[in-house]
């Protein structure tokens, strides 16, 4: 087993960018700052997919004496992680240019740093590792989203996102600890020997208590609390990050903790996850279509999209895996494109968050306003988008497992979106208003033109997005059984 430090080079390679980020800012002007920080994340993000790629195990294979697991499916999360990183770059350029921040430097190397975070969790084969690692994420996130000055919407925000995670990271230790003591040990494959002679009580008050941790992070009902102001008040380009690269990671680790150390209760934990991901499908919805802060209205939209993907998990084990892995691709790519597109129009004052703000869009900016087609319709599940095929194998795999009804209910979800997915392009094509000049940053324009052409042509081909899945989840089973 050994130490195997040959694949941990992405993230030594992040780490040590981090630390060469801190000392550049020392020594640099701040009118420099923004431009040069902005240009070496996205050289980090494209040298660290290039690094993962290079470094890729087809066969799983274990580092730092197994409390580090690499598999495809690790390999792929990370990708999506630097993707997800790489157009951040790009639009915090512009919003910075935007809005007043003392902090330049720090805003960049805490997105490193929160990336390194997540690299951790999903490659996490023991206990403690997936807490630190969750924790360098979680707290990265709170500092990125405090840091503009006079931001009183952003200082909310973390406090309220430090508050609501710190409750989920309490809760998931004490999981963590009742396991530690079931097993005497915190590799998943110690906890997963002792588990098979434990007490049925104590071990279903361990699997409860840190699924509750998990739904924590992934904003699922009725574990949401102060989400949707935390995704309201944060800087814009940090709501896209943390609600594409947390539902990442947060997913993946869930899935490699629990699928092999907890499958001989599975049939217990999936009727609880089923019917929260139920729930939260219908309950986002529902709350999302009375909202007129395109900000606020989105995060709504991530529980409602986060109790599908749990749905998904309810299915047989495998086709789950599939099913979400292929989501969590499409959502990606949706998160950055709407978040980016919002960002894209936010003027001072915030003007262009609100429903109001798009009157007559399609005047001033045609263009924008078909990606905004594309990017709504895309998160309803109108086909041929890739939205619509990530929610077509949701619904595949349970009909497979004879879970009828709740496809019929995750379709009935995505119905009541369309109300408020609609909402935007009705204000941006139907509703008369003064056409203004739109002052856009070609950064941002760049990524919301790049994610969202992603949407159409993966859409049209989904094969790509598919073989991937297929292969992360066959070397995450070879390294299971």
């Amino acid at each position: 087993m050994g130490i195997n430090l040959k694949l941990f080079i992405p993230e030594l390679f992040l780490a040590l960018s981090a630390l060469l980020f801190i000392l550049i800012d020392l020594v640099i002007p701040d009118r420099k700052k923004n431009p040069l920080f902005s240009v070496l994340t996205f050289l980090v993000a494209c040298v660290g997919a290039f690094l993962v790629v290079l470094t890729n195990p087809f066969v799983p294979k274990e580092a730092f004496f197994g409390f580090v697991k690499k598999d495809l499916l690790s390999s792929i999360s990370q990708l999506l992680i630097l993707f997800t990183l790489l157009l951040t770059s790009l639009i915090s350029y512009d919003y910075i240019k935007k809005f007043e921040i003392r902090y330049v430097g720090e805003f960049y190397y805490t997105l490193l740093f929160a990336t390194l975070g997540a690299f951790l969790m999903v490659e996490a084969n023991e206990l403690t590792t997936l807490f630190v690692s969750l924790e360098v994420l979680s707290i990265s996130t709170y500092v990125l989203m405090a840091l503009f000055k006079d931001d009183y919407r952003g200082k909310e925000a973390a406090l309220k996102y430090f508050i609501v995670g710190s409750v989920g990271a309490g809760v998931l230790v004490y999981g963590f600890a009742l396991l530690y003591g079931i097993s005497g040990g915190t590799l998943y494959s110690e906890v997963l020997r002792a588990l098979k002679g434990a007490p049925l009580p104590l071990l279903l008050l361990s699997v409860s208590l840190v699924m509750a941790g998990f739904l924590f992070k992934t904003g699922a009902f009725p574990f949401h609390g102060w989400l949707p102001d935390a995704y309201h008040g944060a800087p814009t380009p940090i709501t896209l990050y943390m609600g594409a690269v947390t539902k990442i990671s947060a997913f993946i680790a869930l899935v490699k903790l629990f699928f092999p150390v907890f499958l001989t209760l599975i049939g217990k934990w999936q009727e609880v996850v089923l019917v929260i991901g139920i729930v939260s499908s219908l309950w986002g919805a529902l709350l999302a279509l009375n909202q007129e802060n395109l900000k606020r209205m989105l995060a709504y939209s991530s529980i409602s999209h986060a109790g599908v993907m749990l749905v998904a998990l309810s299915s047989l084990p495998s086709v789950a895996l599939y099913s979400l892995l292929f989501y969590l691709f499409a959502y990606t790519l949706m998160t950055i494109a709407a978040f980016g597109l919002i960002s894209l129009l936010t003027l001072e004052g915030f003007k262009g968050e609100r429903l109001s703000d798009w009157m007559n869009l399609y005047s001033s900016s045609p263009l924008l306003a078909l990606l905004a087609v594309v990017i709504f319709m895309s998160l309803a599940g109108i086909p041929p988008l890739l939205g619509f095929w990530a929610k077509f194998y949701v619904i595949v795999s349970l009909v497979n497992s004879g879970k009828v009804l709740p496809a019929l209910i995750v379709m009935v979800s995505s119905l009541i979106s369309l109300g408020f997915y609609l909402k935007p392009l009705v204000y941006a094509f139907m509703k008369e208003g003064k056409a203004e000049r739109l002052e856009l940053g070609l950064s941002s324009y760049i990524a919301v033109v790049i994610s969202s052409l992603l949407l159409v042509i993966l859409g049209l081909f989904p094969e790509f997005i598919s073989q991937l899945s297929l292969l992360g989840l066959a070397s995450f089973l070879k390294g299971v059984m």
